[in-house]
C-alpha cells in the first residue's frame, strides 16, 4: 500500500515536472500578456513643460495606477535623458521627440505610455528689409520682410521723428518720415528669443528752407547789369532765380550767384532752393530801375546876342530823373553861374562865334537827349542895346498886372509871353510908330512861377524873365 502511495506520489511528481509546470508557465504568460497596461495597472506620463526651446530641459514623470511595487522603469530613447531607468528623468532633446515608458511591477506585469516633448528654435535671421532707401521728409513709405514660420513677433525700429502708422509687430509697416535720416530695422522673435536684425539705411531729403538774404543792387539803370547772390541754402542742390519779363540771366543760372541783364522794367527777383523732393519757399527783393533823364525841352533865352556887351540867361524846365544838367556853348562863350543847374548865366566874349547852345539832363545812368538853340553872335550897332535899354518890366515879381514900358522903338515888334515849357500865354504886336508906350497885361491868367517875355522882329530878338506870384 505504501509502495502504491509512493508510486502514485512519484508519478504525480513526474506529471508535475513534465505537464503541470509548463502548463502553469503558459497560463502565467497568457495572464501577463492579457494584463500589460490594462486592467488595474495603468500609467500616465507627463512632461513639464511639454514645449521647450533648444538647449532647455523638460522634466519627465509618471503617475501609476494599480500594480504591485516595486516597479522598474525603462524610458526610450535614452540618449537625451538624464537616466532612462528612473521614474522622473530630465529630457534635453535637440528636436521634438516622442518619449516612451514601460513600467513593470513585481509580478512582471507591464504598462506603457508616451509623451511628446516639442522643441522650438530661435527664428532664423529676417530677410533683407524691402523698401525705399531714399525718401522725402514727410512722405509715407512701406517696409517689409518675408514672413518666418514660428515667429511670433516683428519688432521694428525707425529713426527719431519717423512714425509707424500701422503694422508694428507684423512683417510689413507703413512709415511716415520726419526729417532725420537713419536705419529701418526689424528683429524677429518667439518664446525662444530673437536673432540678428535686418537693417536698411535710409537717407531722408528735406525740401530746402527759404534763403536768408539776396545781396545785390536794389537800384540800377535801365538795360544795366547787376550781380546778385545768396548764401548756400541747406539741402539745396539747385537754385531757381525768377526775374521780371525783360530781364535775363547772363551767367550763374542754377547757382547761388547770378549776373542779370535788366531790360526797361523794374520788378522783383527771387531765389528758391531745389532738390529731388521739391522747391523751397522763395525769398524776394524789389529792384528799381532808374531811367535816363527826360529829353530837354525848349531852351529859353535870347537867340541873338551882342558880343562883349552883357550877360545872358538861358534855362530849361527841370527834367524828370535828372540829378544835374549839362550845357555846351558856342566858342568864346562862358558860363559864369549855374554850371550844373537848369538855369545858367552866360557871357559872350569878343571872340564868340555864332553856334548852338545845348542843354541836357544828367544822372547816374547817363545823359538824356539834348535840346539845341542856335545863337547868333553879333557886334551890335546899337539896335539891341537901344531895345534892351528902352524896355522895362514892372513890377517884378508881378502880383496881378504886368506893365511893359517901351521907349525909343522905331520898328514893329512881336511880343510873346511863355512859360518854361515854351507854352505861349500872350502874343501881341507892338508898333514902333509910338515913341513911348506902356502896355498893361493881366498876369492873373499866367501860372505862378518863372515866365519869359520875348520881343522879336526880322532884325533880332531879346528875352527877359519875370516872376508871377
Amino acid at each position: 500500500m505504501y509502495f502504491c502511495v509512493d508510486g502514485i506520489q512519484h508519478n504525480i511528481r513526474i506529471l508535475k515536472k513534465f505537464f503541470i509546470l509548463p502548463l502553469f508557465l503558459l497560463l502565467f504568460v497568457v495572464e501577463l500578456s492579457g494584463r500589460s497596461g490594462h486592467g488595474n495597472f495603468t500609467i500616465k506620463v507627463f512632461a513639464t513643460p511639454d514645449t521647450i526651446c533648444q538647449g532647455q530641459y523638460s522634466q519627465l514623470s509618471v503617475s501609476i495606477q494599480g500594480g504591485q511595487g516595486p516597479f522598474t522603469y525603462l524610458w526610450s530613447p535614452a540618449a537625451t535623458l538624464s537616466n532612462s531607468t528612473i521614474s522622473n528623468p530630465v529630457a534635453a532633446p535637440l528636436v521634438s521627440t516622442m518619449y516612451h515608458l514601460i513600467v513593470t511591477d513585481q509580478i512582471l506585469e507591464a504598462s506603457t505610455d508616451s509623451i511628446m516633448v516639442y522643441v522650438e528654435t530661435i527664428p532664423p535671421p529676417p530677410s533683407p528689409v524691402s523698401g525705399p532707401s531714399h525718401v522725402c521728409a514727410g512722405s509715407i513709405s512701406s517696409y517689409s520682410v518675408d514672413t518666418i514660420p514660428g515667429a511670433t513677433s516683428y519688432s521694428w525700429t525707425v529713426p527719431a521723428g519717423a512714425i509707424i502708422q500701422s503694422g508694428q509687430n507684423t512683417h510689413i509697416i507703413q512709415l511716415q518720415w520726419g526729417s532725420n535720416s537713419g536705419t529701418v530695422s526689424v528683429i524677429i522673435g518667439n518664446n525662444c528669443g530673437t536673432n540678428v536684425p535686418s537693417v536698411l539705411p535710409v537717407t531722408v531729403t528735406v525740401i530746402p528752407p527759404a534763403a536768408v538774404e539776396i545781396a545785390g543792387p536794389s537800384h540800377l539803370c535801365q538795360s544795366g547789369t547787376g550781380d546778385y547772390y545768396t548764401d548756400t541754402i541747406p539741402h539745396a542742390i539747385n537754385y531757381q532765380w525768377t526775374l521780371p519779363g525783360d530781364a535775363y540771366i547772363i551767367s550763374g543760372a542754377g547757382t547761388t550767384s547770378v549776373r542779370i541783364k535788366w531790360g526797361i522794367s523794374a520788378g522783383n527777383i527771387s531765389v528758391s532752393g531745389q532738390n529731388s523732393c521739391g522747391t523751397g519757399p522763395p525769398l524776394t527783393i524789389m529792384v528799381t530801375l532808374d531811367s535816363l533823364p527826360a529829353s530837354a525841352g525848349l531852351i529859353s533865352g535870347s537867340d541873338t546876342v551882342c558880343i562883349g556887351k552883357d550877360r545872358y540867361e538861358y534855362s530849361i524846365t527841370p527834367l524828370e530823373f535828372a540829378t544835374s544838367y549839362g550845357w555846351t556853348l558856342p566858342k568864346g562863350a562862358v558860363i559864369v553861374s549855374g554850371q550844373h543847374e537848369n538855369l545858367i548865366s552866360v557871357e559872350f566874349g569878343t571872340s564868340t562865334l555864332s553856334g548852338p547852345i545845348t542843354a541836357f539832363g544828367i544822372n547816374a545812368c547817363g545823359n538824356g537827349q539834348a535840346s539845341i538853340k542856335q545863337i547868333t553872335a553879333r557886334n551890335c550897332t546899337g539896335l539891341e542895346e537901344n531895345i534892351r535899354a528902352g524896355i522895362k518890366i514892372l513890377p517884378n515879381p508881378v502880383p496881378a498886372k504886368l506893365f511893359i514900358h517901351c521907349t525909343g522903338m522905331v520898328n514893329d515888334y512881336q511880343l510873346l509871353i511863355f512859360d518854361q515849357l515854351g507854352k505861349i500865354y500872350y502874343d501881341a504886336l507892338l508898333s514902333g510908330s509910338v515913341p513911348e508906350q506902356i502896355h498893361e497885361i493881366d498876369a492873373s491868367r499866367f501860372p505862378s512861377g518863372m515866365m519869359y517875355l520875348k520881343l522879336l522882329n526880322s532884325q533880332g530878338s531879346i528875352t527877359a524873365k519875370f516872376i508871377v506870384r
